[in-house]
C-alpha cells in the first residue's frame, strides 16, 4: 500500500469514527456483562445504526487498572480499535485503614493512574497500522499483525455475538 493510499484510508477511517461519536446518542444500545476476561468482571456496549453495529465499549475491571477498547465497525468489518490501559499506583483496595496496618507507603490514588493508549487500523479486517501510546508507528512484522489480528478481531465478533439485540 502506498503512502498515499494510507493516507486516504487513514482520513476515511478517522470521518468515519467522528461520525460514529457524533451520532452515539441516537444509536440503539444493547449491554452485557462480562465475566471471566478480569478480576472484577466488566461490561460491553453495543450500539447499532439503523442497519448495522457501529461500535462496541468495553470496560474490564482488576485491582490494579482497568482496560476500555473501543470497536468501530463500518459496513459490518471492523475498521478501527482503540485500546487504553489504565495501570493504578496501587490495588483498589488499598486505603488508608490497610496502609497503616501494613506500613505501606502509599494509598490507592486515582489521580495518580497512568494511562497506556493503543491505536489499531484496519482495512478489509487486515491491521495496517498500529500506533502506540505516543501516537508513533510500530512495526508490523508478520509475527505481531497476525497476533494483534487475532486477538483484537476475535474479541471484538466474540462480543458482537453476545450482543446481538
Amino acid at each position: 500500500m502506498s503512502a498515499q493510499e494510507k493516507d486516504s484510508l487513514l482520513n476515511k477511517i478517522r470521518r468515519n469514527y467522528s461520525e460514529i461519536r457524533a451520532q452515539l446518542d441516537s444509536y440503539e444500545t444493547t449491554k452485557i456483562e462480562i465475566r471471566g476476561q478480569s478480576a472484577e468482571g466488566g461490561q460491553a456496549t453495543a450500539y447499532y445504526g439503523v442497519t448495522e453495529i457501529k461500535l462496541i465499549e468495553v470496560v474490564l475491571l482488576g485491582e490494579s487498572g482497568k482496560k476500555h477498547i473501543e470497536y468501530y465497525f463500518n459496513d459490518g468489518e471492523l475498521i478501527f480499535a482503540f485500546e487504553q490501559n489504565f495501570i493504578y499506583n496501587q490495588p483498589i483496595y488499598i486505603n488508608q485503614n490497610i496502609d497503616k496496618e501494613n506500613e505501606k507507603n502509599e494509598v490507592f490514588d486515582y489521580k495518580k493512574t497512568i494511562i497506556e493508549e493503543d491505536r489499531y487500523y484496519f482495512e478489509n479486517e487486515k491491521l495496517f497500522l498500529w500506533l502506540d501510546n505516543n501516537k508513533l508507528k510500530q512495526d508490523l512484522t508478520i509475527e505481531s499483525r497476525f497476533c494483534l489480528e487475532n486477538r483484537l478481531i476475535a474479541h471484538c465478533y466474540k462480543l458482537m455475538h453476545k450482543l446481538e439485540p
